[in-house]
């Protein structure tokens, strides 16, 4: 009878903003591994590895990636087991909790936002899927966006196109927002970017404020749906989206008029879930 698997070992969690990301050390070639089985239960309580129910997922790498989690924060605990190409189980490793990173549209305080972190494009201009109109509407490749004078379905396209649209003459875009503080802060904010999708091509973000430069934020290549596509939480969707937040220093912000600009720098257009400035609570 062919060998059962053996207990796999050096499961550990990365957690991530609506992510946690498992890895584990692969086992050898006796048995042949057919697959490992990833089982979770929310919270703390640990999966026995035989609850059908609480199967996460079947994998043949030494890895996964536990997405679409709450991005207020999830806590799960998590066990792995192998099984053999003759179809034996081993026995699960040992558990391991996390809890995914929490948003600072969880925990922050809401400062201004465009658009609504929901998954969906729908809310803003030419969505889902009017993306030629761009261009022609914004023919120096600049969108201008005033906090409290502006709305979304009139001012704010849903893609912000890059140098590498043909269709939108091959040019880095710039969304440049400008919001109104009554008082200088005196502790750094938060910036969120959310995506519903990105092309294959990926890109770079250039995030400034008031003319200094903050970060350039790499976007991951995505599933390149999001021009005709506007809802990334419909069952089965392929849209790929994806979270980026990151600091704005106090000193960068003042009492008045701010002016946040966002330039797709390289790489293909990007479709907005929404994106929001927050005090930290």
């Amino acid at each position: 009878m062919s060998p059962r698997p053996q207990t796999v070992t050096g499961l550990e969690a990365e957690p991530a903003l609506a992510s946690t990301t498992l890895t584990w050390q692969p086992l050898g070639w006796n048995p042949l591994i057919d697959h490992y089985r990833v089982y979770a239960a929310r919270g703390e309580s640990t999966p026995d590895g035989k609850n059908e129910s609480e199967l996460l997922a079947k994998t043949v790498y030494p890895r996964f990636v536990h997405a679409d989690l709450d991005p207020a924060g999830e806590t799960w605990t998590y066990v792995v087991l192998a099984v053999s190409d003759a179809g034996r189980r081993g026995k699960p490793g040992a558990p391991v909790t996390a809890t995914s990173q929490p948003s600072v549209t969880a925990t922050g305080d809401e400062v201004a936002t465009i658009g609504v972190f929901d998954g969906r494009t729908l809310e803003f201009l030419h969505a889902p899927s009017g993306y030629a109109n761009i261009p022609e509407e914004f023919p120096d490749a600049l969108i201008e966006y005033t906090q409290g004078t502006d709305e979304p379905g009139t001012a704010w396209p849903y893609l912000l196109p890059g140098p590498g649209d043909a269709w939108a003459g091959r040019t880095a875009y710039r969304a440049r927002w400008t919001v109104t503080l009554d008082e200088a802060p005196a502790a750094d904010h938060d910036l969120a970017v959310w995506l519903v999708d990105t092309t294959r091509l990926g890109g770079i973000l250039r995030v400034g404020v008031n003319e200094e430069h903050v970060i350039d934020i790499e976007l991951p290549a995505g599933a390149t749906r999001g021009s005709r596509e506007g809802d990334a939480t419909v069952p089965g969707s392929t849209l790929q989206r994806s979270f980026h937040e990151h600091a704005v220093p106090a000193e960068l912000l003042r009492a008045g008029e701010n002016v946040l600009e966002l330039e797709l720098v390289e790489g293909g257009w990007m479709a907005w879930d929404a994106v929001g400035l927050f005090a930290r609570s």
